[in-house]
């Protein structure tokens, strides 16, 4: 048995120099093999095997295909729909409120929530919160000599599918000022527009 163990291994010996290939050799790569699995050769070499195929678009992926860039279309304020039960009053597109704003003989009544108001809002504007209706109530007695001596009067919310500006204007309709309108693009669109915004609680004078 030892005499057959001692010729195998001679054999081994002389099957791995006819490749190039010591016996220390081959031991220290069968180490590496171990150490770096699915590698041929060890560290810096190419992996074995399928490889995970980049996926279109997914760009956290090493070697990912970018997708094709997605363009959000800008939101069309001028296109919103009028509710029926808003059509008694104006409303107002970009250009028109703008241009009334800049004419200086305009009230802006800011609809939003107060704590809104006093951390932006149209310049001038004065704020009429809807709810709760205590500090609707509360503005409105405030603010009256302005309501009063203004030329027009233009109610603002948050722009696309916010109603409490026409909500607001509804009440200001049934009290009789029917010189008012609603600001189509509201808060949003002043932004856009990056046009002058205001801080504060109170409206300062312009």
């Amino acid at each position: 048995m030892k005499r057959l163990l001692i010729s195998a291994l001679t054999l081994a010996a002389a099957s791995l120099g006819a490749y190039g290939v010591s016996p220390s050799q081959y031991t220290q790569g069968r180490a590496q093999d171990n150490q770096y699995p699915g590698q041929v050769g060890g560290p810096g070499q190419a992996p074995s095997g399928p490889q995970p195929q980049p996926m279109p678009g997914n760009a956290t992926y090493p070697g990912a295909v970018p997708g094709p860039a997605v363009t959000q279309a800008p939101q069309d304020f001028d296109a919103m729909a009028i509710p029926d039960w808003a059509k008694a009053w104006k409303h107002y597109h970009w250009e028109e409120a703008k241009a009334a704003w800049e004419a200086k003989d305009s009230l802006f009544i800011d609809a939003r929530a107060k704590s809104e108001y006093d951390q932006g809002h149209i310049p001038g504007a004065i704020p009429l919160p809807l709810n709760p209706q205590t500090d609707y109530d509360k503005y409105y007695a405030l603010y009256l000599p302005k309501i009063k001596a203004a030329k027009h009067l233009i109610t603002y919310c948050h722009g696309a599918g916010c109603q409490l500006s026409n909500k607001v204007a509804q009440k200001l309709w049934d009290k009789g000022y029917h010189n008012l309108g609603s600001f189509f693009g509201g808060w949003p669109q002043w932004n856009e527009h990056k046009m002058p915004i205001e801080t504060g609680g109170t409206p300062q004078p312009r």
